[in-house]
């Protein structure tokens, strides 16, 4: 099975950190990544870094900052979730 869904020009990650990540493939538009195509054992540059911030625009409520390569999701030391530091594999989906 998959490991991320491929529509278009977004690519959509289930991450490990219970949240999904929309990543957007068309150079024309910013921020953009890149991926080897292999729905099963992908690898997506740069980092992908997705924050939540508060109420006022500034303070980052949470963080999930992560490298892809080969299927796998390594997660940076600045994530504010419990998987901060751990490599996992990416979860299956129904592409």
């Amino acid at each position: 099975m998959a490991r991320v869904i491929h529509r278009g020009s977004m690519l959509q990650v289930v991450c490990p950190c219970g949240h999904e990540h929309h990543l957007n493939l068309d150079p024309g538009k910013h921020p953009c990544w890149s991926w080897n195509e292999d729905l099963h054992r992908p690898t997506v540059t740069p980092s992908i870094n997705a924050a939540i911030l508060a109420a006022d625009g500034v303070t980052v409520r949470r963080r999930c900052h992560s490298y892809i390569m080969g299927g796998r999701v390594q997660f940076l030391a600045d994530c504010t979730h419990a998987l901060a530091g751990q490599t996992l594999d990416l979860p299956e989906v129904a592409a």
